[in-house]
């Protein structure tokens, strides 16, 4: 069994486009991906940035992102790039881990909003395929709250690479954080004191950030 890490980034959608086709808050700008052995040795790492066809990048998700919209007018749209990234895992069996139920959550938007219709995406998406090991990570230390991905790494004592809001360094990241927790299953987190309550959302996911807007138009 293979492990895929996975990773989304997203920007707005302008409201005006939930009376018309898109209904959603959400669109996917970046996809990263990480690919890992039985052992969770890291086999590749693939990453993708995605032409949104309703939404824009505004001020704040580029400055949290570094994504500009200059960079996505000629990359390929959301179906091209998940057949892309499912040729690269070839026929290999594999499980999703995602940091949150989010990324999923958004494809699945992504898909029936813009009337994608292929088996192999369709059958990416099923349910009993993806981990949410925010979920886990949670349960595992008996957590009452949603943790962050920066948080959940620091109290892990994993040196976060790269840099937060990156599609690939925090699906590397967390990939990291899974094998390090399943290969010693007897570890305890560090203690740690919370972040103060203005910096919260820089050490967020995407996902996270958008978790408290309904995420369909009325």
């Amino acid at each position: 069994m293979f492990y895929l890490v996975i990773d989304l980034e997203m920007c707005k959608v302008p409201r005006y486009y939930g009376e018309r086709t898109y209904k959603y808050a959400n669109e996917t700008i970046q996809i990263g991906a990480v690919l890992l052995d039985e052992d969770f040795k890291r086999l590749g790492t693939l990453t993708q940035y995605v032409h949104p066809e309703f939404g824009v990048i505004d001020h704040f998700i580029e400055r949290l992102t570094g994504i500009r919209n200059s960079q996505l007018k000629n990359v390929p749209k959301l179906q091209e790039a998940l057949l892309h990234m499912l040729n690269w895992i070839g026929d290999r069996e594999y499980k999703i881990y995602a940091w949150s139920e989010s990324d999923r959550d958004q494809i699945l938007h992504e898909i029936k909003a813009k009337k994608i219709d292929d088996t192999r995406i369709t059958s990416f998406v099923e349910k009993e395929k993806w981990i949410d090991y925010q979920s886990v990570f949670m349960k595992r230390f008996g957590l009452n709250r949603q943790i962050s991905l920066a948080e959940a790494l620091e109290r892990a004592e994993i040196e976060p690479g790269g840099k937060f809001h990156d599609g690939l360094d925090d699906a590397v990241n967390t990939g990291d954080l899974i094998k390090k927790l399943t290969l010693n299953p007897e570890y305890q987190l560090s203690q740690y004191e919370l972040p103060e309550e203005e910096s919260k959302p820089l050490s967020s996911t995407l996902g996270e950030l958008f978790s408290g807007l309904d995420l369909q138009f009325a």
